[in-house]
């Protein structure tokens, strides 16, 4: 898995598996609650999970999102077995382990000098 800082549009994009979840109406129930409805987008095409209008679908739907890195983190209704949340989870992970790598080595290498 690519884990460069800043993907590519297209390398950013391969990771979505085309579920189409996020195509889906939803409804704020509140209190940061989300439901999917059974009602998709009017240009998802339902049976291979793609938009029929996707180079502009931002003209098409204008309440259309592009899903960055930045919304990902930040949304709360992203399916949790959502590809995206799931590289950002993943990358996460292995920076918090290097950070606790670099933080044991330094650790070990101050109580030598002394």
């Amino acid at each position: 898995m690519d884990l460069r800082e800043d993907l590519d549009r297209k390398d950013w994009e391969a990771i979505c598996r085309k579920c189409g979840r996020c195509c889906y109406e939803k409804v704020d129930l509140g209190g940061g609650v989300i439901r999917y409805t059974d009602e998709p987008c009017q240009y998802l095409d339902t049976k291979t999970n793609l938009c029929k209008v996707y180079e502009n679908r931002h003209i098409a739907e204008p309440d259309c999102i592009s899903l960055t890195e930045h919304l990902v983190r930040t949304l709360n209704w992203l399916p949790d077995e959502c590809a995206y949340l799931e590289y950002i989870r993943y990358k996460d992970t292995l920076t918090a382990v290097r950070g606790a790598e670099k933080k044991r080595k330094r650790g070990r290498n101050s109580k030598r000098r002394h």
